[in-house]
């Protein structure tokens, strides 16, 4: 079985493949202005989430009781450092959940966020629009579609230059998962908790 550092890892090369630069410690604001998409056809945010704290310290995006609706009850998040910034993951593999869950931001410099990610999406075996979650323009997006392996990475547009990649791997084999066949929801599920979790820490 895989180590927690490589399912975080997963996230973070979802994420460098789209050639966003670097995370920095608040999100920039979209401004609203030069119509409803961005020049390579992302809907633009116009309601930008203000993820100074929770970029930093991404671990805060799970309480307890979020992680329990969850089904991953006493999982401890564990932060680590990577050259997009900090992320966090919940490993639960070996649990009762059987899942992994890891969050990461990236902020694109000058035209980045999920314009960045349209303009190289012929790049990507997995680009699949999803309905908004909370408002924000969201997709499944993934150098390789792993889906049928039990991973899925789920990406929010935040602000016009920031995505959250909500990650999600099941586990598989002998004794799968309960939910193997649901990493795409549950990624939703997550990172819908976390977008909460982003506008209480604003």
């Amino acid at each position: 079985m895989r180590t927690p550092l490589l399912f975080a890892a997963l996230a973070v090369t979802t994420l460098v493949a789209t050639g966003c630069g670097t995370t920095t410690p608040a999100a920039s604001a979209g401004n609203g202005t030069g119509g409803d998409t961005t020049q390579h056809g992302a809907p633009r945010v116009h309601a930008p989430l203000d993820s100074t704290k929770a970029s930093q310290k991404p671990c805060t995006l799970l309480s307890d009781a979020q992680l329990k609706t969850l089904g991953m009850a006493g999982t401890s998040g564990a932060q680590e450092a990577t050259p997009t910034g900090p992320i966090c993951s919940w490993d639960d593999l070996d649990g009762t959940s059987g899942q992994h869950v890891t969050f990461t931001f990236t902020t694109g410099n000058g035209n980045g966020g999920l314009d960045r990610v349209y303009e190289l999406k012929s790049t990507f075996q997995l680009f699949e629009l999803q309905a908004p979650l909370q408002d924000y323009p969201a997709l499944l997006n993934a150098p390789t579609d792993d889906r049928k392996k039990g991973t899925c990475a789920f990406v929010v547009g935040i602000s016009d230059t920031q995505i959250l990649t909500t990650t999600v791997k099941m586990r598989t084999g002998a004794k799968p998962a309960p939910r193997v066949v649901e990493p795409c929801i549950v990624a939703r599920e997550a990172a819908d908790l976390a977008l909460t979790s982003i506008r209480e820490q604003a």
